[in-house]
């Protein structure tokens, strides 16, 4: 039944019935954008990063990349009776982001077809810099 039915359908409309979603499923992955850090004088190598403890996030933007929120890894070291945070810390402990890597997500792709655009989330990974300076001396 299934093989009569496979039949009156045309080569052309199965082969791009299975190309389009393969296509989408490689696409998903695709992209993906990176930052390192670099050091002080005189070689500016990139700065020693903690993989351990990565600080990662979800970001939305929206109207192809019109409205888009800024993103800070804070984390929340106190709150208040009604759970409102009150004071924040930085994870990184003053060093600052070493390494930073943005990626689509899987279903990136596939939201963004369905909202012609309009929507699209990326995932955001930052990895805290272990570089300390040298003291300076007086």
């Amino acid at each position: 039944m299934i093989a009569k039915a496979i039949r009156f359908f045309p080569l052309r409309c199965i082969s791009v019935a299975l190309i389009l979603p393969a296509l989408g499923v490689f696409a998903a992955g695709c992209a993906t954008y990176g930052y390192a850090a670099r050091g002080p004088k005189p070689d500016f190598n990139t700065l020693p990063v903690d993989r351990m403890t990565p600080q990662e996030t979800t970001s939305w933007s929206f109207l192809w990349g019109t409205i888009s929120h800024l993103w800070s890894p804070l984390v929340c070291a106190e709150t208040d009776a009604t759970g409102k945070c009150t004071r924040s810390r930085d994870p990184c402990d003053g060093h600052g982001g070493g390494e930073v890597h943005l990626s689509l997500a899987w279903y990136s792709v596939p939201l963004a077809v369905v909202t012609l655009g309009t929507v699209i989330p990326g995932k955001i990974t930052v990895y805290c810099s272990t570089f300390v300076p040298p003291n300076q001396g007086p």
